[in-house]
């Protein structure tokens, strides 16, 4: 006698699926602790809003450009006069002598100085900034820290000539010439926390 059983063709029983949670009464506290979670991260997110509005937006001095300067003074800036050309001397160098040319929405050559670092150049003493029309932060005329190298043997209307120096060039930072070239206006709101990093830059 054979043992093969014969193919059972029947309908088969329903299946349980496996996840179906066991029947029991459900555990206490879920709502409430979604609450909490959802409380939590509103408050969180008003915590970050608050720290937004209400910390300092002075501008930060680029340390790069500052390791690059020699002088950091404040100085009034005026606005340049369209097409103006103001010519920057190298006695017996005519060879390198160039014309800067002004232009009414930058900054005019010439600056005075309210207050430096160093005390050189001197409070009081105007001075020609060869390259103040292509920086980067002028926001029309006022007041601005600016953080200079001298230009040796080289004058701007009688003036001793200076350049803002732009920042330093490094593996992995490399800032495009606009922003490398930056002047920071010096308010009310700024002049505290600015002259915190200039005695820390400059000191």
């Amino acid at each position: 006698m054979s043992d093969i059983q014969p193919a059972q063709t029947g309908p088969k029983p329903d299946a349980v699926p496996r996840w179906q949670a066991a029947p029991g009464p459900r555990p206490k506290g879920g709502r409430a602790l979604v609450a909490v979670t959802a409380v939590l991260f509103v408050g969180w997110l008003c915590w970050l809003g608050y720290t937004a509005l209400t910390r300092s937006h002075s501008p930060y001095i680029s340390r790069s450009q500052a390791a690059g300067a020699s002088v950091a003074v404040v100085a009034e800036l005026t606005a340049g006069v369209d097409g103006r050309i103001v010519v920057l001397a190298r006695p017996g160098r005519v060879a390198d002598a160039a014309d800067l040319k002004e232009a009414a929405d930058r900054p005019a050559v010439k600056a005075t100085v309210v207050e430096s670092w160093k005390g050189r150049p001197e409070k009081g003493a105007s001075i020609g900034v060869t390259n103040l029309s292509g920086c980067a932060g002028y926001v029309g005329p006022g007041t601005y820290l600016l953080l200079l190298n001298p230009v040796p043997d080289a004058s701007v209307e009688n003036l001793p000539a200076y350049t803002v120096a732009g920042a330093q060039r490094s593996p992995g930072n490399d800032p495009p010439e606009a922003a490398a070239l930056r002047i920071y206006p010096w308010t009310e709101q700024t002049s505290a926390d600015l002259r915190k990093q200039v005695e820390v830059l400059f000191r």
